[in-house]
């Protein structure tokens, strides 16, 4: 709560210091405080995110057809000139919360997008011996990737890797906590890891039992 308050009232001091800031004559002086100001306003965005996460699980859960959803994603992102495309979906349809599931898938994309240029994603269902097995939606790029030491370190919230993540990039270390929220959310986990094709790049999975999704499930 204190975390949405405090992102909340920035908001107000941000406007009026980019008002103030477009009066100076200054050009390098105006875009460096722009830069800054701009910083501010990603944090404060996600730091209001970060903060609703928990209102997540009070959407209601729906039978959700994951391969329409995933299509539509990648249709939004490429109608907005993004290079996000579906290498391979199976049809699948899962009780699921589809508004927190857009949100998560959302902000692995964004962060592909921010890292590597480009996402490609996979929906997937693996079935466990004895069990009902998982769907899977992975996102996947081809950019510097994250070192396995680091792959727990980085979903914790305000965590930035040096080979990763800078201020040119504009990481604030939200996005990827916010998405592991999500996944727990939705009854699952966010697992980082390689390409399966062991390409260069970074795979950022969303894991969930099948059952997870169903209204008694635990969350």
């Amino acid at each position: 709560q204190m975390l949405a308050a405090i992102s909340h009232d920035l908001r107000t001091p941000i406007t009026r210091m980019r008002l103030r800031v477009d009066l100076l004559d200054d050009p390098v002086l105006h875009d460096k405080l722009q830069s800054d100001l701009t910083e501010m306003q990603a944090l404060v965005e996600e730091g209001i995110a970060y903060a609703r996460v928990p209102q997540a699980a009070r959407e209601p859960v729906q039978r959700v057809d994951l391969r329409a959803l995933v299509d539509s994603l990648a249709c939004d992102y490429a109608d907005a000139g993004q290079p996000v495309a579906v290498w391979q979906a199976m049809a699948l349809v899962v009780p699921t919360r589809p508004l927190a599931l857009r949100r998560q898938l959302c902000n692995l994309i964004d962060n592909a997008l921010k890292f590597a240029g480009q996402a490609e994603l996979v929906l997937e269902q693996h079935h466990d011996p004895g069990g009902q097995g998982h769907w899977i939606v992975k996102v996947l790029d081809l950019g510097p990737g994250i070192p396995a030491a680091d792959r727990s370190i980085v979903l914790q919230p305000f965590v930035r890797l040096e080979t990763s993540r800078n201020r040119g990039t504009g990481g604030t270390g939200l996005g990827l906590a916010i998405a592991a929220e999500l996944a727990a959310v939705l009854g699952g986990a966010l697992e980082l890891g390689a390409r399966d094709d062991a390409g260069p790049g970074l795979s950022a999975a969303l894991r969930v039992p099948v059952g997870a999704g169903k209204p008694d499930a635990a969350v």
